[in-house]
């Protein structure tokens, strides 16, 4: 069974600042030149607030486009998604907790993959190679000063 994917990094604002950052500004810092479900770069991504909250992309012309429902919304904690790999659903949990000098831990479990039977691993390890670029970007709207992996 394959593994989920885990992530922790440093971001340089408070839990609060970046769940907010997370959430109700994905679409100023989701990577959709290279992170899209419709392929069209005039796509913003929507996180709406609360458990059964869409998840979707939004194109400029006001056509949607499915990425998957919130489970859990526990601000600035923790948010965990039914986040859709496909027409398949996995599972997205992003924690958020207080680090020294007003920063936050950010920890990212991306998990599901036996969802995807024999393909698991492979889709485990095409989503790997997207991760690091979403949180780059993450990471850079968080503020100067910002830290990576740790």
């Amino acid at each position: 069974m394959p593994e989920p994917l885990r992530y922790r990094f440093r971001v340089n604002c408070p839990p609060d600042r970046a769940f907010q950052l997370w959430t109700a500004s994905a679409g100023v810092w989701w990577p959709m030149a290279t992170h899209s479900v419709s392929g069209r770069r005039d796509s913003v991504l929507v996180i709406e607030p609360g458990a059964g909250g869409r998840i979707y992309e939004q194109a400029a012309d006001g056509q949607q486009f499915s990425w998957g429902t919130v489970v859990a919304w526990e601000p600035p904690v923790r948010l965990v998604c039914e986040w859709l790999v496909g027409d398949t659903p996995t599972e997205l949990e992003v924690r958020f907790g207080a680090d020294t000098g007003g920063g936050t831990v950010v920890e990212i479990e991306h998990r599901g993959w036996e969802r995807f039977g024999e393909a698991g691993g492979v889709r485990r390890d095409l989503n790997a190679q997207g991760w690091p670029g979403v949180i780059s970007r993450f990471v850079a709207v968080c503020g100067p000063g910002a830290a990576g992996s740790g």
